[in-house]
């Protein structure tokens, strides 16, 4: 298929961009490094604080990654540069398709790699590597597609920006990472079965600690988001990409 071939294109496109891999794989970089010289071998109930705190670092930057996909998305089918786009041969659907299938393979990268350097720089106990980067790859998986339903529902592409903004950090504040949030049954059953990066937290913390049964509960909620993430995508971006 020749929509396939544009997915080398789109690749070097993604390399240019600066910002995001300043924004995605910099500023995380930055930050494992202070708060593991920070936090040193500090333990809070037997585990050792760098090694949550790290994992949860990677995590969160997973949530921004699907803005990757919604800038590109917007920029070749909602801007002048669509015409462009229509007058090629191509089928524009599979295209966008592979715009959001690059878009995400990038943030699994910059994942992994965040990963690698945790491991290997401050001896990060990530449990199972193979599993901890399944995990980071459903998280970029829902995160395009969340970014991708902005994007297609708002006609303002700085509200569906905003929006994306709120869909990360609305994650990280449930979770309690800037500061405790109270113990309210809502709270407790959104960050369950809900707030993806709690569940790729405790996908990865299960597995670690050889809970399998719990491991794959969580994977298994993560996965059900996505499957229901993605129909809705579909169903408005039909409406949406010419």
């Amino acid at each position: 298929m020749k929509e396939l071939y544009t997915m080398r294109f789109t690749a070097m496109r993604l390399m240019r961009a600066w910002v995001v891999l300043l924004l995605l794989f910099a500023v995380p970089l930055v930050l494992i490094t202070l708060l593991s010289v920070v936090m040193g071998d500090a333990q809070e109930d037997g585990m050792l604080l760098r090694d949550e705190i790290n994992v949860m670092m990677v995590l969160a930057f997973q949530l921004f990654g699907g803005s990757v996909t919604m800038n590109y998305i917007h920029e070749d089918f909602f801007t002048e540069r669509r015409y462009r786009i229509q007058s090629l041969p191509l089928n524009t659907s599979v295209y966008g398709f592979t715009i959001m299938l690059v878009g995400t393979l990038y943030s699994i990268v910059l994942g992994t790699i965040l990963v690698g350097y945790a491991t290997l720089a401050w001896n990060v106990d990530w449990g199972n590597i193979a599993w901890s980067i399944l995990i980071i790859a459903l998280m970029a998986t829902l995160s395009s597609i969340v970014c991708l339903i902005f994007t297609f529902s708002v006609k303002k592409f700085n509200i569906a920006e905003r929006l994306s903004e709120v869909y990360g950090v609305g994650a990280i504040l449930l979770a309690g990472l800037i500061f405790p949030m109270p113990d309210h049954a809502l709270i407790n059953w959104v960050n369950e079965y809900i707030n993806p990066i709690m569940l790729a937290y405790e996908a990865i913390d299960a597995y670690r600690n050889a809970n399998l049964g719990d491991a794959w509960m969580n994977a298994g909620l993560l996965v059900g988001l996505i499957v229901i993430t993605f129909a809705i995508m579909l169903l408005i971006g039909r409406k949406r990409i010419p």
